[in-house]
């Protein structure tokens, strides 16, 4: 099983607009992790995001290209300041490939209890990283990272 966790792509400002929609670089960038993954011939079979504008277009470009059959589910437990434990348990009873589309800290802190067990443990990343982990056994770990910027 694969999990694959992504900081939505750049957003506008909420000066600009409240609803902190993809800036037109937020959409390009997360265009060429699609296209990176498609060539790397990844396979999702789940695709979630937080119901806020930036996390849920991220979400659909990324299912569009990869998974055009699957429609993107928001879920309650992945905003920003959620706690990632609470969905944890959820994501060990799943099978098959998952996105989850998010925001920081929520990236940061599901990333450090997945891999380290204590949420708290920072795990840093900028808008449009992509973060593979791998469950093996009863075990998560870091398959890869990437950042439209070194495709």
């Amino acid at each position: 099983m694969y999990l694959y966790i992504l900081q939505h792509g750049e957003a506008e400002p909420k000066e600009i607009d409240p609803d902190r929609p993809l800036s037109k670089k937020g959409r390009s960038d997360i265009r060429v992790l699609a296209m990176h993954m498609q060539n790397m011939d990844v396979h999702i079979d789940t695709v979630f995001h937080s119901g806020k504008t930036r996390a849920e277009q991220s979400a659909q470009i990324i299912a569009e290209l990869l998974a055009p059959d699957i429609s993107p589910v928001k879920t309650d437990g992945l905003s920003p300041n959620d706690d990632p434990v609470e969905i944890v348990g959820d994501i060990e009873q799943m099978n098959g490939n998952i996105l989850i589309a998010s925001h920081m800290p929520f990236v940061s802190r599901l990333c450090s209890t997945l891999l380290t067990g204590n949420p708290d443990t920072e795990f840093a990343s900028l808008p449009g990283t992509l973060i593979c982990l791998e469950r093996t056994d009863d075990n998560w770990r870091l398959a890869y990272m990437v950042r439209p910027d070194f495709i």
